[in-house]
């Protein structure tokens, strides 16, 4: 249960909190959508184990397959911010997923959701 202020919204959801509906939601998000699976961890795991193995044998080739992997890895990122935020993830939680802060995820994947409010949450 938790203390309702309706004058006050953030003291309400206390936002940046251990505990309240804002922590008890992102919680919530961890637990039920943020659990990377685990076939996809194995499967990045061996893309880059091969990798670096072909390193050894036929650098040119393991250069070239890394390369293929970063533009994917680019191209499924811009994929997953823009599907993050339309899903009405703040810029704070996908700059969390992607190891940055909030503006610098604003920054990477606003400008390509120009149907998306924006907002002052940045």
């Amino acid at each position: 249960m938790h203390l309702l202020d309706f004058g006050d919204d953030r003291a309400t959801e206390a936002v940046g909190e251990a505990t309240g509906p804002f922590a008890d939601w992102e919680w919530h998000v961890d637990l039920a959508e943020g659990v990377v699976p685990r076939e996809v961890e194995d499967l990045v795991a061996a893309l880059v184990d091969r990798i670096c193995d072909l390193t050894e044998s036929r650098p040119y080739a393991a250069a070239r397959a890394a390369a293929r992997f970063e533009r994917a890895a680019g191209s499924t990122a811009l994929l997953a911010g823009r599907k993050a935020r339309s899903s009405m993830m703040t810029w704070e939680y996908i700059g969390r997923a992607f190891g940055c802060g909030p503006q610098a995820a604003l920054e990477r994947f606003g400008e390509t959701l120009p149907d998306v409010d924006l907002g002052g949450e940045a």
